[in-house]
């Protein structure tokens, strides 16, 4: 039997002892199971086969578009403009961040288990006053000169069953200056060779202890990516909002082009008649001033438009680009009303099952499971064996010295049993009872997360029921608009209503015709908030989130003009 198959041997024996005594029958393997099945629930997400060789990160300073140098228009859809965002954004660029560092934490407490090799060296040459006859071979003090040189090396390898495996290698060299009387070897050298292993039976025992570290930190990883979809659901009804935000002042602009129009039309025959004699000069600086006034109102929109303009380029991140800072973005996209059967219980449903909030609450919560289990082992007390095996060599010279040592001839086997009890063991007692606090709180925080989703739910549904019967009242008054305007003209032209009432006449169908592109614009906008409320903006838009923290999108559709 040689000594490297006895060390093994050893080492065997006891990690399987410890086992045992730890975990009898197949608790093991069951607790594995367990614990490997409650670190499943994460948001998993994957490419399609279509897009996987694609990769749209930006690592530029300007945004990943490719556009003509001579832009003056940008013709967009919505989903152009998400795609955008997603690529763009600087909120969607920091979160992509988090899960590569939360990773890095992962290896960080797999780490704990690294095994550690130590080497130290040491020469002392010393001279000490010596007055023992049999070491100095005279009667007096005399001076005793030695040399002396040490070599060490230790391997250790913790073990997820908290146990710790030692292997030590020591090599000395001794040599006796003088005096060398009544030294045999003259100089001695030393080598020793030994395996240890200490095994913790109660207290810092287990393999869900020892690796609950790991656990957390994956925990925490699958936050982040649940914070990446969060944000990204954040960013998206951003774009969606600011994308209708547009196209209501554009619609609102032609409003305003078309009121001009018919002002212009009214001045015109205003001037027509007058210079005929039919009608009061008055009347045409009553119809100037409403043009005045029509062209104001234009101005407000043009202006209103760049403003809208300028907040969907900044969630794109599209505001400083050399190109297309001053481009004029087209929505392709236009506002229409169909109805959208939604129900209160059912979007409440859809929404419990996928917010990433609340997901993010059920990985809290079983965290601080995680630590009210660690923190009930350190109440227990301090149980450990230790058990080992070592060889020694003695000789005039080194080679022969680990001879010695591997011809087994000189060999030492131990164990040993340490037990420490805490007396009061109040700051053990404390945490676990902290631990069992947080755990709570972390399941009631849970429960009014759900709350808060409810009503952000709720709110939205009826926010979409509002704005349909809004489109059905907007388009009734604006038909009332048009006929009252059309009555007003003919009224007008047989002489019975005058300008001022052609122009209040006109500027109601404005407005009717504004509030009706105005419920359209909110009618869409509230679609989207629902959808964003209820976790599927992502799922709806073919968003998808891999676990590396990439936000992609199935279909890359952007549009150049």
């Amino acid at each position: 039997m040689t000594i490297f198959f006895k060390l093994k041997t050893v080492f065997i024996f006891f990690i399987l002892l410890n086992l045992m005594l730890l975990f009898p029958g197949n608790d093991v393997e069951a607790k594995i199971k367990d614990y490997g099945e409650a670190l499943l629930e994460i948001t998993e997400v994957t490419l399609p086969d279509d897009v996987k060789a694609k990769d749209y990160r930006v690592e530029e300073e300007e945004p990943y578009v490719e556009f003509s140098r001579d832009m003056k228009f940008l013709n967009m859809t919505l989903k152009d403009s998400i795609i955008l965002a997603l690529q763009n954004n600087y909120d969607i660029k920091i979160a992509k961040l988090d899960p590569m560092i939360k990773e890095k934490d992962v290896t960080v407490a797999k780490s704990e288990f690294d095994p550690k090799l130590k080497i130290e060296g040491k020469r002392d040459i010393s001279e000490e006053p010596q007055s023992n006859t049999l070491l100095t071979g005279t009667i007096g003090v005399i001076q005793r000169l030695d040399e002396s040189n040490e070599l060490n090396a230790t391997i250790e390898k913790p073990l997820e069953t908290g146990a710790k495996f030692t292997f030590d290698f020591n090599l000395g060299i001794r040599q006796f200056l003088d005096p060398q009387t009544f030294q045999t070897l003259n100089p001695r050298s030393t080598s020793s060779i030994e395996a240890k292993i200490t095994q913790p039976l109660l207290k810092g025992a287990g393999i869900f202890y020892n690796r609950s570290k790991i656990y957390i930190a994956r925990n925490d990883k699958k936050k982040s990516i649940l914070q990446l979809k969060e944000k990204a659901i954040e960013v998206i009804n951003s774009v969606q909002e600011a994308y209708w935000d547009l196209v209501m002042a554009i619609e609102e602009l032609r409003v305003r082009n078309k009121s001009l129009e018919s002002a212009e039309d009214l001045l015109r025959k205003n001037r027509i008649q007058v210079k005929v004699g039919t009608l009061a000069p008055i009347e045409v600086l009553v119809a100037e001033d409403g043009v005045a006034k029509k062209i104001d109102e234009i101005i407000e929109a043009e202006n209103d438009i760049k403003n809208r303009e300028d907040d969907l380029k900044l969630i794109m991140n599209l505001s400083n680009h050399s190109i297309l800072s001053d481009a004029a973005i087209i929505p392709l996209d236009k506002a229409s009303f169909t109805i959208t059967d939604v129900t209160f219980d059912e979007s409440i449903k859809i929404a419990l099952a996928n917010r990433p909030e609340l997901f993010e609450k059920g990985l809290d919560i079983e965290n601080a499971r995680i630590t009210v289990k660690q923190t009930r082992n350190q109440l227990l007390p301090q149980l450990d064996i230790e058990a080992g095996i070592s060889y020694h060599g003695l000789a005039g010279d080194f080679g022969n010295a680990l001879d010695s040592a591997f011809s087994e001839q000189f060999q030492r086997e131990f164990f040993g049993v340490t037990l420490e009890v805490p007396l009061g063991n109040r700051e053990a007692r404390s945490n676990y009872s902290k631990a069992k606090l947080e755990a709570r709180k972390q399941i009631l925080e849970r429960s009014k997360q759900e709350q808060v989703v409810v009503v952000e739910v709720r709110t939205a549904v009826r926010e979409i029921k509002k704005n349909a019967e809004s489109i059905k009242a907007t388009e009734k008054a604006q038909e009332l608009a048009q006929k009252r305007l059309e009555a007003e003209e003919k009224k007008y032209k047989v002489g019975r209503s005058t300008s001022l009432e052609v122009l209040r006449a006109q500027d109601n169908l404005t407005i009717a015709e504004g509030k009706a592109v105005k419920a359209l614009v909110d009618y869409q906008k509230s679609l989207g908030d629902l959808d964003a409320k209820m976790g599927t903006i992502l799922e709806n838009n073919n968003i998808i989130i891999e676990d590396t923290g990439l936000v992609m999108e199935k279909e890359l559709s952007s549009k150049e003009s």
